[in-house]
Parts: structure tokens; sequence; C-alpha cells
């Protein structure tokens, strides 16, 4: 897979991510919960039936992926430094999650590509 192949890749995964969050962003509210389809129920619906079976923690944890996603598709195609890509945010990443994508994408990469770039 050469760079541009796997950047589009990733940028589509994100796009997918971002699709999610808003959908459950959405479904916050009781009001919106009319046109309920069964992926939302499995994505987004508590199987403990907490409160009114919502699940808000897993809207936070696809917004916690997909910010560590963007930081390491950013650090790793256009070598922005971490403190640009996020200038105020309170918490710091987990970078070993960070640094994990990138090792994850990197072995996508065919060993000619990367023998280019080195």
């Amino acid at each position: 897979m050469t760079y541009r192949d796997l950047k589009n890749q990733i940028k589509n995964e994100q796009k997918v991510l971002a699709l999610k969050i808003r959908r459950g962003k959405h479904l916050r509210k009781p009001c919106n919960r009319t046109d309920v389809t069964p992926e939302d129920k499995n994505l987004y619906y508590s199987q403990w039936g907490e409160g009114d079976g919502f699940a808000n923690w897993k809207i936070d944890s696809l917004s916690y992926e997909y910010r560590l996603k963007h930081i390491a598709y950013c650090t790793m195609f256009f070598k922005t430094p971490y403190e640009e890509i996020e200038l105020f945010c309170k918490e710091s990443p987990d970078f070993d999650v960070v640094d994990s994508y990138k090792k994850e994408w990197e072995g996508l990469l065919d060993e000619e590509t990367l023998r280019d770039c080195a």
C-alpha cells in the first residue's frame, strides 16, 4: 500500500467515525429517538438498561478514539507537532495509543514505500 492509499483509507475511516459520533449526539435527546435503526441499537444502546438505555459513554469513547487517530494522522503524514494540532486542550492524550496507531499504519505500508522515504 502506498502513502496515498493509506492516507485515503484513514480519512475514510475517520469520516465513518465522525458520522457515528454525530448520529450518537443526535440520539442523545429522547425526542430524536423515533427513527432508531437496529445498527443504532447495537452501537448506542446499553445492554444493562441504565436510565433510558442510551449509553452516553459510547459517544465519549468514539470521540476520544477519533481525537487520538487525528493526532496520529497529523503527526505521521504531515509531521505536525502536537502543540500545533491541539492548541487549547484540558487533558493530554495517551501518546502510547497514538504511537500504536502509527505503528499499525506503518505496518500496512509496502517495504518499497518505506525504503523510498528513508
